[in-house]
């Protein structure tokens, strides 16, 4: 069960650290055309603010689909319970946050880079998470890829230091 509280908290703390995530703090113009790099802001920034339903319908794909790491690996998944498999759909996504933040506190989130290659943004940046049971901290660098059709997001992956989230858990 995802527990809203917490992914929100989580996007009121470490995400929205201004003007790198997206250049504009004013309402979304829904008759603006975007560029994919604006669309993975916006999806991002409305997250950071508590509205995942908004940004899935207004950036997202119907047939979305995000990795954490690598995707068919039961061995991550075991080590990671929202790792190594694959996350489809509002539910799915919501999942995977509900898993994530519902056993680390992110102290950072840095999304520090964006890059448009043909149909693909890619993010790159810096988190540092705290395990809530065992207090360890998770310090990682990361790249997100974001997969575009038609102007919104089909889905991606999140690479990270798995060993040093995996570690923190134990």
């Amino acid at each position: 069960m995802v527990n809203p509280n917490k992914t929100q908290l989580f996007i009121r703390r470490g995400l929205n650290k201004g003007p790198s995530l997206c250049s504009s703090r004013t309402e979304y113009n829904k008759t603006a055309k975007m560029n994919n790099i604006e669309v993975v802001q916006e999806f991002l920034r409305l997250q950071y603010e508590g509205k995942i339903e908004e940004a899935f319908t207004n950036h997202a794909a119907p047939n979305f689909k995000w990795i954490v790491s690598s995707g068919n690996n039961p061995a991550l998944e075991n080590a990671i319970p929202w790792a190594g498999m694959t996350h489809k759909g509002l539910e799915g996504y919501k999942n995977l946050t509900g898993l994530l933040f519902g056993e680390y506190e992110a102290l950072e989130f840095d999304a520090k880079e964006f890059y448009e290659v043909q149909d693909k943004v890619f993010m790159t940046g810096h988190f540092k998470f705290k395990h809530y049971k065992t207090q360890k901290i998770a310090d990682s660098d990361f790249v997100g890829l974001f997969h575009m059709k038609n102007g919104k997001i089909a889905g991606g992956q999140f690479y990270e230091n798995t060993y040093a989230v995996a570690a923190g858990r134990s």
